[in-house]
């Protein structure tokens, strides 16, 4: 199974109830199709950047979710035929640090799916993983000069009097 993350942007006119229930049918589909929700996130009303269907704002929920690559073609026709949501992106985890940085905002489940607050996914990422600077070395900037504007050198201006 691959990971996904998926934004959706639900119509801001949604009563609470309604938009739980939107969320609840997508989570019902991906997990239906063999997927694992592991992290459902409502990030907030936000004022988009152009009208979509007539709405100035809308409210973003994020998903992160493991899933077979066939379950992204059901879920794409089901997005597409709801008419609560306004828009909607799935993008597929590939690299390392991107599924590391994930991870690492999970909390870790045990055995029954119930989190513990104790330990974190971190942890059982490896720390060559966590972080692309060795051990000891400085991150700092080096001494770089600022680059000068075209300032005409002294030659320059004799040659072209």
């Amino acid at each position: 199974m691959n990971l996904y993350e998926k934004l959706i942007i639900l119509d801001p006119n949604l009563d609470e109830k309604a938009r739980e229930e939107q969320i609840g049918k997508v989570e019902e589909v991906i997990t239906k199709q063999g997927g694992e929700i592991l992290k459902s996130e409502n990030l907030g009303r936000r004022k988009l950047a152009y009208e979509i269907k007539k709405r100035q704002k809308g409210d973003y929920i994020l998903l992160l979710f493991k899933a077979p690559p066939s379950t992204i073609a059901e879920l794409e026709r089901f997005c597409r035929v709801v008419e609560p949501i306004l828009k909607f992106i799935i993008t597929k985890l590939k690299k390392k640090k991107q599924i590391a940085a994930v991870m690492s905002s999970l909390p870790v489940a045990d055995v029954k799916g119930k989190a513990d607050d104790t330990k974190s996914v971190q942890e059982q990422v490896p720390e060559s993983n966590r972080n692309d600077v060795p051990a000891g070395e400085d991150m700092t900037m080096p001494n770089v000069k600022p680059q000068q504007d075209n300032v005409p050198l002294q030659e320059d201006k004799k040659n072209v009097q």
